[in-house]
């Protein structure tokens, strides 16, 4: 069965650095550093002494909030994004799989295996990238299984959880995610043998 495959990667938004080669001129840059230090210094130096006698308030910064020495600060999460791969997908017997094996595995909620096959003239760049991280994420821990036993490497094998999109008898699209995959063998660099966790209906990618 023909079906569009996503792998998850973090996407970092690098533009929300990228600034004017004229963002500051001259001494520009310098003084912003200057005028911030003196603005703050007071500060920090009593938050310091607060903390060094074992004080347990803390300094409010210029945004309104009070911040203490050893707390969290809230951060952006970085933000998850999937890059897709076009791929057939057959069952364990090396049969093409059809909607009616999909949606047996996703009623009997149970962990099956998958034989994928990668369309390599398909993969945008971060799909290509993170397949290739998991594939040597994967022949990192079976480096060790001599030495550590079969089950401790099963135990410790890196997972993925692979979305999917395919279209159903009536022509729709279908989303789905293939739960905490694992690879079980690496035929080739477009095959790969997956144990599927369980498999999951979804709105979207």
């Amino acid at each position: 069965m023909k079906v569009t495959l996503y792998l998850p990667y973090y996407d970092y938004n690098d533009g929300a650095f990228d600034v004017n080669n004229e963002y500051y001129n001259e001494n520009e840059y310098i003084n912003a550093i200057s005028n911030e230090y003196n603005k703050n210094k007071d500060i920090i130096y009593n938050s310091m002494m607060d903390f060094k006698n074992g004080s347990q308030g803390g300094l409010i910064g210029s945004d309104g909030k009070t911040y203490k020495f050893g707390s969290k600060t809230s951060q952006n999460e970085d933000k998850v994004s999937y890059s897709s791969c076009e791929g057939i997908i057959y069952d364990e017997d090396g049969n093409e799989d059809n909607i009616d094996k999909i949606i047996e595995h996703f009623a009997k909620t149970e962990s099956f295996v998958e034989l994928v096959e990668f369309d390599m003239d398909t993969p945008e760049e971060e799909f290509e990238t993170e397949l290739s991280l998991w594939k040597k994420e994967h022949e990192n821990i079976n480096q060790y299984k001599s030495i550590q036993g079969e089950e401790w490497a099963w135990v410790n094998e890196p997972k993925r959880n692979v979305k999917m999109s395919f279209k159903n008898k009536a022509n729709e699209t279908i989303y789905a995610v293939l739960e905490n995959c694992k690879i079980m063998d690496i035929v080739d660099r477009n095959m790969y043998i997956l144990f599927v966790e369980k498999i999951s209906l979804i709105d979207k990618i």
